[in-house]
């Protein structure tokens, strides 16, 4: 059972894939809404902080009240690898990202995870990146939370677990 907030944004014109997005979260009893942007303001500026194409991005699928990751182009196969273990296909082939600091024992964690795993990732440092610790605040919706993890253009992960991560990623 998923026990965060879920929230399926759409912008009216992806009703199969919002409709398979449904089962999916039904089926691991989730507590889920829809929310579509052409009728929600403030849904269509958060969406715009996370995808520079949002409109080529839908449906997006957030996690948590306090936002706990984004995934882009959402399916269920995508989803399922973190949420329903043993199912689904895992994000192999895109481009890793870790922004981290040296002072966050969780960021330690992960690398340490990601790098046992044999894993390829960049490493952005946030205390000497320019930048970086604005776009987190910007991603996370308003909270500077490290590590978050991009992979590629399927998914944001604001301090995720390294086995939910392993996961996601195929190991």
């Amino acid at each position: 059972m998923l026990d965060e907030a879920v929230y399926i944004y759409d912008d009216g014109e992806r009703e199969a894939e919002v409709s398979r997005l449904r089962a999916f979260f039904m089926g691991l009893g989730a507590d889920f809404k829809v929310v579509n942007v052409t009728e929600d303001e403030a849904a269509r500026q958060l969406v715009a902080k996370w995808a520079d194409n949002a409109s080529a991005a839908f449906p997006i699928v957030r996690i948590g009240e306090k936002i706990r990751a984004v995934f882009f182009n959402a399916t269920p196969d995508m989803l399922a690898p973190a949420y329903a273990p043993g199912v689904g296909a895992a994000l192999t082939g895109q481009p890793v990202t870790v922004y981290s600091a040296g002072w966050c024992p969780d960021c330690r964690h992960l690398e340490s995870y990601l790098d046992d795993a044999g894993a390829t990732y960049d490493k952005i440092d946030i205390e000497r990146i320019a930048g970086a610790p604005e776009q987190i605040i910007e991603w996370s919706g308003g909270r500077r939370v490290v590590p978050t993890v991009k992979i590629g253009a399927a998914a944001l992960l604001f301090n995720p677990g390294p086995q939910a991560l392993g996961r996601l990623l195929g190991f």
